[in-house]
């Protein structure tokens, strides 16, 4: 086996054994179904048994006709038997209140329980009604034949605002939804793991909480979350904990939100799985139309090159306010760190904020549009044995990184570029100022697949980067490690602030 081969296999591995995890994870802490509410009733499903009950524990429905008849109450529960597995879409009536939503979740002992789409739109659908609770049962939507599917999807189309949607345990495997943007792009979309959308003006979706999800093998992508339009932003969109894996498309989108939050999640092989990618471009995660998005404390690793993206992160167009993108690990992203696409579509002309990141072997940045203003301090670009294809906005500020790439690499110049106090190892300097040579990081190149596997980019007690950085106002308060940065004192260069190692 080739060392190149090696190394695939050894990543790929390691994307098995966090999906795994991650899987073990929700199994060990669900299946069993409790009523939201002391009001409500429970609902009981298991398609497993020979004949239709009526729907008590002891003479469970039997098929999803029977259920999605039934228009459930606040507080009430649908409760799938573990081990059993249902075919067809399931999409029952009724909507919750804030106080005493719906709930659907596992009873019983035993593995997961399935829905299987069977090749329709999709497994679990859930149309202009609110406040729904989804635990931990499996979907799944496999087909011979590629189109636009998913395994959930909640929306509201009928020009009214629809809340409250906790999504919390979701298992989603093997949705055969489309995998080319090129020649299919409305259909790519529309087609994930999990999505979300709002359809027909004044549409909107608030309060979208996915977490603790494990998605894998869907075509399209993993999480998609639309909760609006331009005119018409959603608000309360807070997707984290999630695991996607091997999807065929993008990893995680949130669009035209309010101060959307995409934290702690990790999106491993993008491009890949039972649905690989097969045209046009997808990005790890990014946010388009929002106001105030942030995206921190994410891993993306290991994503294969679509037609131009294939980036870790994606400011797109119609981002309004400040894009930020901070405390986030990166590595081996065929298309990069950082993607500014505000000049794809309308422009939002954001403020881009890259800060206390670590790229490991992650060594291209891509800029379309100038109308953004990008201000990218205080990470670790680590590049040794790769070229920089590096592009920014013709108004950026580059300050207090540390970059270590190779002699035959070039940073880009220019009247409205910036760069002040980096570190530049093997790399030449772009600029007059900066220091030039080994910053002296604890263990370079060793990080993992996780947020604390990247220690080694910490600095020594030796390191010319210590305590000589520029000072930066409104500067998070805070590197990738949780450790103090001062807005009055000087701060290291890097992604890291604390004591010298």
């Amino acid at each position: 086996m080739s060392k190149r081969s090696f190394v695939r296999h050894l990543s790929g591995s390691r994307a098995n054994l966090l999906f795994a995890a991650a899987l073990a994870a929700i199994a060990a802490t669900t299946f069993t179904a409790t009523p939201a509410s002391a009001t409500g009733s429970t609902v009981y499903l298991d398609c497993s048994r020979s004949t239709n009950g009526n729907g008590t524990q002891a003479s469970p429905y039997n098929d999803l006709a029977t259920v999605n008849g039934l228009t459930f109450q606040p507080g009430d529960t649908l409760a799938l038997a573990s081990g059993s597995t249902c075919t067809g879409t399931l999409a029952p009536k009724g909507s919750g209140t804030a106080t005493a939503p719906i709930n659907i979740a596992p009873y019983g002992t035993g593995a997961a329980p399935v829905v299987n789409g069977n090749g329709a739109e999709n497994a679990l659908s859930l149309t202009n009604q609110d406040n729904w609770t989804i635990g931990a049962i499996k979907l799944t939507n496999p087909a011979s034949a590629l189109a636009q599917r998913e395994g959930l999807l909640i929306q509201s189309t009928d020009g009214r605002t629809h809340s409250g949607y906790d999504i919390n345990g979701l298992i989603v495997d093997n949705v055969a939804g489309q995998t080319n943007k090129a020649t299919q792009a409305a259909a790519f979309a529309n087609s994930a793991c999990i999505r979300t959308g709002a359809v027909n003006t004044g549409s909107v979706l608030n309060s979208v909480h996915v977490h603790n999800t494990a998605v894998s093998n869907c075509g399209g992508g993993g999480i998609k979350v639309r909760v609006g339009s331009s005119a018409a932003r959603g608000s309360g969109v807070l997707i984290e904990h999630n695991t996607i894996s091997a999807v065929g498309g993008d990893g995680i989108i949130a669009s035209y939100a309010e101060a959307p939050m995409i934290q702690y999640n990790t999106a491993a092989r993008l491009g890949t799985g039972a649905y690989p990618w097969t045209g046009g471009n997808f990005a790890g995660i990014w946010v388009l139309g929002d106001h105030d998005p942030t995206m921190q404390h994410n891993v993306v690793y290991g994503s294969i090159m679509s037609a131009f993206d294939s980036e870790a992160f994606d400011c797109d167009w119609g981002n309004t306010g400040t894009c930020l993108v901070q405390y986030n690990y990166t590595h081996d992203n065929a298309g990069g760190i950082f993607l500014n696409c505000d000049g794809c579509g309308t422009s939002g002309a954001p403020t881009e904020i890259v800060r206390y990141n670590v790229f490991q072997q992650d060594c291209r940045m891509i800029s379309n549009g100038n109308a953004a203003t990008l201000q990218f301090y205080n990470n670790v670009v680590y590049c040794p044995g790769k070229k920089f294809n590096i592009n920014v906005p013709t108004t950026s500020t580059l300050e207090n990184n540390i970059w270590t790439g190779t002699s035959d690499s070039t940073l880009p110049t220019g009247s409205g570029i910036s760069w002040l106090w980096n570190v530049f190892q093997g790399v030449p300097r772009p600029t007059t100022n900066g220091i030039v040579g080994d910053p002296q990081l604890v263990n370079p190149g060793t990080g993992g697949d996780t947020l604390t596997s990247a220690d080694g980019y910490k600095l020594k007690s030796t390191s010319p980067a210590l305590s000589n950085g520029g000072v930066l106002s409104n500067n998070g308060g805070r590197d990738f490690w949780g450790n103090a940065v001062s807005s009055t004192a000087k701060p290291h260069r890097g992604a890291y602030n604390g004591p010298g190692l």
